[in-house]
């Protein structure tokens, strides 16, 4: 007896497959590419892209010795500010800035679209028509630098220890000094090599040490005053060794008598 086969009459009616399952599946890639441009355009890349350009700036202005420049990103512009030590230092933080590459996926790119400079000039320098006759006080800063710009007091590498060969400088900065009227303030230098809150430190230390090795030559404790600048205040290249090493420094500024 052979079999039938019997097909129901519903079994040959069309029936679509569920639109859900394709539907989601179409719709993911919109949604991830909706959240990219979306984090893209959005606040956090914003922040994200303006610290890291912030940031390389910085460094590379700090690595050549433009630590006294202040750094502002606002989208694709830099903007600069600061006292320049001298005439003509905020052209060339400006051209170092325009010159600084960042990283990206496709290599490294300019860091900005535009740099802008705003800067504090220095005093202008008296000429000597011009210039009033010093004060007791102006002369004994001359002095003081005079004496020291032949010779500058030698300490230990990374370190506030004064070197023996300086004793005799000690001993005729410790004379003018006593000279001096009202307080003399010592300023400890650094050039921007290791980092930045060290370098304050080593510079505050070495400037203390000064005032140490000049209280114990006679000169009034209650008469020295110390700070300590880092390399916020460069008087030479600091990509040049000879130019660290004149960074490296001790000053001396005679304060009011007042």
């Amino acid at each position: 007896m052979q079999g039938v086969a019997v097909l129901r009459p519903d079994a040959l009616v069309w029936r679509d497959p569920p639109v859900w399952p394709f539907v989601w599946r179409g719709l993911l890639p919109l949604v991830l590419l909706a959240w990219v441009a979306a984090f893209a355009i959005g606040p956090v890349a914003h922040d994200w892209i303006e610290g890291s350009v912030a940031r390389e700036t910085r460094s590379q202005l700090a690595a050549a010795g433009f630590t006294w420049v202040s750094l502002s990103v606002s989208g694709q512009t830099i903007t600069l500010s600061g006292e320049e030590p001298a005439a003509g230092a905020g052209g060339r933080a400006v051209a170092l800035a325009e010159a600084a590459t960042c990283p990206s996926w496709i290599g490294r790119l300019s860091c900005a679209a535009t740099v802008v400079g705003r800067f504090a000039a220095p005093p202008p320098v008296a000429t000597a028509a011009t210039a009033p006759a010093l004060s007791a006080a102006q002369g004994c800063e001359r002095s003081l630098a005079e004496a020291l710009a032949a010779e500058q007091i030698e300490f230990g590498t990374g370190s506030a220890t004064i070197g023996t060969q300086s004793g005799a400088l000690l001993d005729r900065l410790a004379s003018q000094v006593r000279s001096c009227p009202g307080i003399v303030r010592i300023d400890g230098h650094t050039d921007p090599v290791g980092r930045g809150r060290i370098n304050r430190r080593l510079s505050e230390a070495r400037a203390a040490a000064v005032r140490d090795a000049l209280i114990a030559r006679g000169v009034p404790a209650e008469r020295l005053r110390t700070r300590g600048f880092a390399a916020r205040r460069p008087i030479a290249d600091n990509l040049t060794e000879s130019g660290r090493a004149r960074n490296r420094r001790i000053e001396f500024h005679a304060l009011s008598a007042n």
